[in-house]
């Protein structure tokens, strides 16, 4: 089969065999965003003019792909593939307007944006490190809150996690998105919602929760948050209260050992299978390291729950340099 062509920007590539129209679009020196390069985190989504090849909208949603989103990481197009643009959201100025130390290594940081920045609850966006590094953050925010909320944990040696962590209040920085398909759609106000993070996968979680109640959903949703221990655990207090304000809302705190009154103990997918119950016509957003999130996505499947009610943000390694 032979490769392909891309036009972009009125500039036409020629592909190489078996090349993708990312590695395309990079060899010919365009900054294209990128992350998990394996068709998962969805950041090099980009528009075609016409179809795409159909493998690189494999998992998108309908509204997506109909109007010829594909994922760049997976296209290998045979013929002329004419795109829409190479280049994702431009950068955003914004400002620290807090930041609180929640456990030993995370952090929760609250930017102010120069301008607009629209978003759903869920998304994530990019943080950019003044050395040109940049690092993927979810959203636990809602726009109606006025700011950004992340929840950064502090990576060992990690130079932007290190960095966020020891930025002061009205310290400036840039930031890039949104990005991600992880959100509340309200097509079923009383659908069973299952949410269930470890870490700082809470982050999102945290705002679908809270995006899905303010819509005005009334089905139950369990909000599931996992840790090693009850002290890697976060933001306890504000879940509980803000499960007694919402009675659809039931928050579980589950840990693999050392469990108190508070937690369940146990494998996090199988504490959560059992806390929901049955999953006829649940949806459920999963958020976290990517091990564990793929692990939940099988545990939920073989549990009866379709894929395509599985909406899930693993946290990816940064993409590796390129060859």
């Amino acid at each position: 089969m032979s490769p392909g062509q891309i036009e972009v920007e009125g500039q036409r590539i020629e592909l190489e065999q078996g090349e993708t129209v990312l590695q395309g679009l990079e060899r010919a020196g365009l900054d294209v965003a990128s992350g998990c390069r394996a068709g998962t985190c969805t950041k090099c989504l980009l528009q075609a003019q016409d179809a795409p090849p159909p493998a690189s909208q494999r998992g998108l949603r309908p509204t997506l792909t109909a109007q010829n989103f594909f994922l760049a990481c997976q296209a290998r197009p045979t013929g002329l593939l004419r795109l829409r643009g190479s280049r994702g959201p431009e950068p955003v100025r914004a400002r620290v307007a807090s930041i609180d130390h929640l456990t030993e290594d995370v952090a929760r940081l609250r930017l102010t944006p120069d301008e607009r920045f629209d978003y759903r609850p869920g998304q994530y966006l990019d943080v950019l490190h003044p050395g040109g590094e940049s690092r993927s953050y979810s959203i636990a925010s809602l726009p109606s809150d006025g700011w950004l909320e992340l929840h950064v944990r502090r990576i060992p040696g990690g130079q932007v996690s290190g960095w966020l962590h020891e930025l002061a209040v009205d310290a400036e920085l840039a930031v890039r998105g949104p990005f991600g398909q992880c959100f509340h759609v309200a097509d079923d106000d009383q659908r069973k919602l299952l949410l269930v993070g470890a870490g700082t996968g809470l982050a999102p979680l945290v705002g679908i929760a809270r995006d899905a109640l303010e819509q005005g959903h009334r089905g139950p949703i369990d909000l599931v948050h996992g840790g090693l221990e009850p002290n890697r655990l976060y933001l306890r207090d504000d879940l509980d209260r803000l499960a007694r304000e919402s009675p659809q809302l039931r928050v579980h705190h589950c840990v693999l050992r050392g469990a108190t009154a508070r937690e369940h103990e146990g494998p996090l997918d199988q504490v959560a299978i059992r806390l929901a119950g049955a999953l006829a016509g649940a949806r459920a957003f999963l958020c976290g390291d990517g091990e564990i999130v793929h692990l939940l996505r099988r545990s939920l499947f073989l549990a009866g729950l379709p894929s395509g009610e599985i909406l899930a943000d693993p946290f990816l390694p940064s993409k590796p340099a390129l060859a």
